[in-house]
């Protein structure tokens, strides 16, 4: 029962952390998230749109920037996504080895997440204000914690 609640955790929670794959190569949990994680990235888009008060011109200068963001986002998303796989795979027989592992993986993965949101600091400044770029990665930092938040709530802790 803790492994189906886990993959059914998995799917839910995880969606905003995972890159697209094709669907034949896709196991039924993998669709599960893609379609959840569609979902996901259309509700991100639309509170940046309500929350950034940008002009036109700044919205077409803006969408490009944040498109390849999310793309690259998404990289170490699947990164994270087999980290916790990986966890939840193992969870009944985690020794010292394998704890010291998943840590280092997990600290890795967060490492790239912050390298990605510090580039990519310096390419919105070059289509928004400095204020902009702030508020659009307060939001952004913001969802990423409440995303975060439901996965650590739900995962158990090693034993």
């Amino acid at each position: 029962m803790r492994r189906t609640s886990l993959t059914f955790l998995f799917g839910i929670t995880l969606c905003a952390f995972s890159g697209g794959k094709g669907w034949a190569q896709e196991s039924p949990i993998d669709r599960y998230i893609t379609l959840l994680r569609s979902d996901l990235i259309t509700d991100k888009a639309a509170v940046v749109v309500s929350n950034m008060e940008l002009s036109e011109k700044e919205m077409n200068a803006f969408w490009p920037v944040y498109n390849a963001y999310q793309k690259e986002l998404s990289k170490v998303g699947d990164e994270k996504v087999a980290v916790i796989k990986d966890y939840t795979e193992h969870i009944e027989q985690v020794d010292n080895a394998k704890a010291r592992e998943l840590t280092m993986k997990t600290l890795a993965v967060e490492e790239k997440r912050l390298g990605v949101i510090k580039k990519y600091i310096g390419k919105f400044s070059k289509v928004l204000s400095a204020k902009q770029v702030a508020r659009f990665f307060q939001l952004e930092l913001q969802m990423q914690r409440l995303i975060d938040l439901q996965v650590a709530a739900e995962l158990p802790l090693l034993k």
